[in-house]
C-alpha cells in the first residue's frame, strides 16, 4: 500500500461516544497524521445512531459514509476503505473480523481480538490463509512514552540484570465496569464467555506492557478468590441499584512465575475498591541487580489511572524522576513524529495515535513497532494459563 495518498479507514463502532469516538477519531485527526490517514466510513448498531454519528464526525471527516447493523460486509467491501477498524464489544470482534478478512482489508482490532485464546488462534489462521493482510491489535500500553523510555533503560543495561518485578493493581469502583458494582449496559463484562472480564481486559493490557518491557513468561501459578459474591446492577442514568446478581467470576487474582529471561514476576489484580485518600491503583517495581524502577498511578480521583494503556504512571529510577534520570545519565529519548497538545500528553489519545503512526509505517512499506495478533495471542495464552492454574489450585502451567 506504499503511496503518497491518505490511507482510508472505516471504523466499526464509531458512534457519538465510546472508544472509537474518544480515542481513534481524535488520534487520527491530529494535524501531523491528516496527510496519512482519512476516516471515510463508520458503522453503528442502528440507522438512528449512524446518522447521529455521521453528523458529528462529518465536521472532522467530510463525506464520511454511514453504515449500520451487525453485518460488517458492506463497510468491509467499500472500495473507499483500506483499513477496517473494529472498535466494538469484545464478543462482536470476530464476526466483523471475518468480514474484513474476506474482503482482503488490513485490520485494526481492539484487544482481545477474539473472546478466547481459541477464537484468536482461528482469526490468525484466517489471516495466514488469506495472505497479505496486516493486523494491528489495540494493545497501546507499549506505546506509552513512559514505557518506551523505561524499555530503553532496561535494554541498555543501566540497572543491571533484571531479577524480579512486582505488580499490585486495581480498578476504581467508580468506573462501574466490574464487580461489585456495574451499570446495566456493561453486564456482558461479567460473563467469562465474552472474553471481557477484569483479568482478560485490565490484566491482559498490563501483561502485554510487562512482557514488552521484560519478555514472556516461562510458566505461571495462580490463585483466585471472589471477595464480592454479589453484584449490584446500577441504572446508567440514575446510578440507583436496579437489581442484584450472584457473581460468576473471581475478582481477585494473584499469579507469579519465572520469565524466560530468568527474572521472577509476581502480580496481584483486584476488582474493585472505592476511591479513598491514599489508595493507589498501581504499584509496580522492576528490580535490576544494580538499580530499580518504580511506577505509581497518579492521583486523579476515580479515573482508572492504574491502567498503563490509558494513563501515564509516575515513574522513578533509583528514586529519581524518570526524565531527570534520563538527563543525568545522558540518555536521549525523542519522538519527533508526534506533536502533542499539552492536554494530550500522557493519555490514551497519545498512545493510540502512536499505534496508528507505527502501523502506518508498515502499510507504507516501512517497519513499524506495534502489537500484532501474535502479541495478543501470547497475552491470551498467559491469561488462559492463569485461569487454568487457579482452577487447579495453583499448579504451575508451562508456557511454550
Amino acid at each position: 500500500m506504499a503511496s503518497n495518498k491518505p490511507i482510508n479507514v472505516g471504523i466499526i463502532g464509531l458512534s457519538t461516544k465510546g472508544w472509537g469516538a474518544v480515542a481513534h477519531s481524535p488520534a487520527l485527526a491530529h494535524p501531523s497524521l491528516r496527510s496519512t490517514w482519512n476516516i471515510t466510513a463508520l458503522q453503528t448498531s442502528s440507522a438512528e445512531s449512524a446518522a447521529a454519528a455521521k453528523e458529528i464526525h462529518d465536521k472532522t471527516w467530510s463525506g464520511i459514509r454511514a453504515y449500520h447493523g451487525e453485518d460488517a460486509t458492506a463497510l468491509s467491501e467499500d472500495s473507499n476503505v483500506d483499513v477496517v477498524t473494529i472498535s466494538v464489544k469484545a464478543p462482536l470482534h470476530k464476526a466483523a473480523f471475518d468480514k474484513a478478512v474476506a474482503a482482503g482489508k488490513d485490520i485494526f482490532v481492539e484487544y482481545p481480538p477474539g473472546r478466547s485464546l481459541e477464537e484468536s488462534l482461528e482469526m490468525r489462521r484466517q489471516v495466514q490463509e488469506k495472505g497479505n493482510i496486516r493486523v494491528v491489535v489495540g494493545l497501546q500500553g507499549r506505546q506509552n512514552a513512559t514505557m518506551r523510555k523505561v524499555k530503553q533503560i532496561i535494554d541498555t543495561g543501566k540497572i543491571g540484570k533484571i531479577r524480579s518485578t512486582t505488580v499490585v493493581a486495581s480498578v476504581p469502583r467508580e468506573a462501574r465496569f466490574w464487580q461489585p458494582q456495574v451499570t446495566e449496559d456493561v453486564l456482558y463484562l461479567l460473563d467469562k464467555a465474552n472474553g471481557a472480564t477484569m483479568l482478560s481486559i485490565c490484566g491482559g493490557h498490563h501483561l502485554d506492557t510487562l512482557m514488552y518491557l521484560l519478555g514472556p513468561f516461562a510458566s505461571v501459578s495462580a490463585t483466585a478468590s471472589t471477595q464480592y459474591p454479589e453484584i449490584s446492577v446500577l441504572s446508567k442514568t440514575t446510578n440507583e441499584v436496579i437489581r442484584t446478581l450472584p457473581s460468576g467470576v473471581a475478582d481477585h487474582y494473584t499469579f507469579s512465575g519465572p520469565l524466560k529471561s530468568g527474572a521472577h514476576a509476581t502480580v496481584v489484580w483486584r476488582s474493585t475498591y472505592p476511591t479513598t485518600p491514599g489508595r493507589t491503583q498501581l504499584l509496580w517495581i522492576i528490580d535490576g541487580e544494580t538499580g530499580s524502577i518504580n511506577f505509581e498511578s497518579p492521583d486523579l480521583g476515580p479515573l482508572p489511572t492504574g491502567l498503563v494503556n490509558m494513563f501515564n504512571p509516575i515513574a522513578t529510577v533509583n528514586g529519581q524522576p524518570l526524565d531527570e534520570y534520563l538527563k543525568a545519565e545522558g540518555i536521549e529519548y525523542s519522538d519527533p513524529q508526534l506533536e502533542l497538545n499539552d492536554g494530550e500528553k500522557g493519555g490514551f489519545i497519545e498512545f493510540v495515535r502512536r499505534s496508528w503512526i507505527e502501523y502506518g509505517k508498515s502499510l507504507q512499506g516501512g517497519q513499524g513497532e506495534f502489537a500484532t495478533l501474535d502479541d495478543a495471542i501470547e497475552v491470551q495464552r498467559v491469561v488462559d494459563a492463569i485461569e487454568r492454574s487457579a482452577e487447579r489450585g495453583g499448579v504451575a502451567i508451562t508456557l511454550n
